[in-house]
């Protein structure tokens, strides 16, 4: 299991006498909040569970505790690891002795409609504890404002359940948006799609798919998360056409799948990206066996997806279009604002805001402001739209640092 992060106290003698009491916690997630147990004496929430008794494991141990502290039962098939907090301290006891405690957290479910009375210790009733439900990010403020110097109150452990809920909140967001991109692409009802970004998602090396020279390779920016966002851009622009009976829908999608597969490291480097990308998908539909006729239309639209200086030609392919302008749209509006804050400070550790403003205005404001490249009506007004999103926002911060 992972370290999540570690609790060094360093108030002990070395070489003291350990004891350990390793113990299990709980995470149970339903509907943006997270089931947590509630001290009304002193303020804070933390995660169902406790320590592990003899002859116990983990999954045991976690069953028992949730059951007792909160009345739940969890399903033993659905525990899945998190990760785990180490903590040392001076023993409350043996003032020569170490506390040594190994903290797993798990993520789990609970089995419907089963519900028993609690079982608290003594400490516990007098704590009052009684379980809620909570989104993590509120949660961790919660403790954060707990005053931590109240008499009796485990303060380390106050302190290492709001991390924790940090590490969780994050990880609930990653859970809702890959739960979003799978019932997305479950709609389209091709099983496919998923093995194509999957594999499309190991060629790119995400240490280096970025060119020198650009602001990109300064920032932890994935080629990967690009691709699954022009495929989002995608699925709307096509959602709002009204030539759909003109473009080839699934040659469509599997070519902004692999666009961008040729910035794999290994690739050609002395040639474009997108020609790049042409036989690493060919290879691919090739081996699946996929008619020649498509492979080399999909091979085409990757290749081409470049080329944008061509994407006012009369007759260009409607597909082809539809690629390019989603492909140019992912960067520009709220996400380019971000990006412009993240390239300054990775260039300028001591950035400040009017260095930021200067970046957004000399790039993102800049880009959105020059002619709308777009040429379809769909995406002609999603580019407005972010334009007047960064106008917008680049004339308030101008105002905030009182420029």
């Amino acid at each position: 299991m992972r370290e999540l992060f570690s609790l060094d106290q360093h108030n002990y003698k070395e070489g003291g006498k350990e004891y350990s009491r390793p113990s299990v916690r709980g995470i149970i997630l339903q509907d943006g909040k997270v089931l947590l147990v509630h001290s009304k004496k002193f303020g804070y929430m933390k995660f169902p569970g406790g320590g592990i008794e003899p002859g116990e494991d983990h999954v045991q141990a976690l069953c028992r505790e949730v059951r007792e502290e909160t009345g739940l039962e969890v399903a033993p098939e659905s525990v899945r690891e998190f990760g785990y907090v180490p903590r040392r301290q001076k023993d409350k006891v043996d003032e020569n002795g170490i506390f040594v405690q190994d903290n797993f957290y798990y993520f789990c479910e609970l089995k419907d409609g089963v519900k028993t009375a609690t079982k608290l210790d003594d400490y516990e009733r007098e704590e009052g504890f009684t379980p809620v439900w909570m989104e993590p990010f509120f949660a961790s403020q919660r403790n954060r404002y707990v005053d931590l110097s109240q008499e009796g109150l485990d303060a380390i452990m106050v302190k290492r359940e709001a991390k924790v809920l940090d590490l969780v909140d994050l990880e609930a967001r990653r859970i809702e948006r890959k739960d979003h991109e799978r019932k997305t692409l479950e709609a389209l009802g091709r099983p496919e799609y998923f093995e194509m970004l999957e594999f499309v998602k190991e060629q790119l090396d995400e240490e280096r798919t970025e060119r020198e020279g650009s602001g990109k390779i300064d920032i932890a920016y994935s080629r990967y998360d690009h691709t699954r966002r022009v495929l989002a851009w995608v699925l709307r622009l096509y959602e709002g056409s009204k030539r759909k009976d003109e473009i080839r829908f699934d040659e469509l999608v599997i070519a902004t799948i692999f666009h961008d597969a040729g910035r794999n490291p290994t690739a050609g480097k002395d040639i474009p990206h997108a020609l790049a990308g042409v036989p690493i998908t060919k290879k691919y539909l090739e081996e699946r066996g996929y008619a020649p006729e498509k492979v080399s239309y999909v091979c085409d639209l990757v290749a081409r997806h470049s080329d944008k200086h061509r994407m006012r030609e009369e007759g260009l392919d409607p597909g082809l279009l539809m690629l390019m302008e989603a492909d140019l749209i992912d960067d520009m509006g709220a996400l380019g604002i971000v990006m412009d804050c993240m390239i300054t400070e990775s260039r300028n550790s001591d950035a400040k805001f009017e260095d930021c403003l200067d970046h957004m205005t000399r790039y993102t404001l800049r880009q959105q402001e020059e002619e709308n490249p777009m040429v379809s009506p769909e995406a002609i007004a999603f580019w407005d739209e972010k334009t007047r999103l960064a106008r917008q926002f680049v004339e308030a911060l101008r105002r905030d640092v009182m420029l």
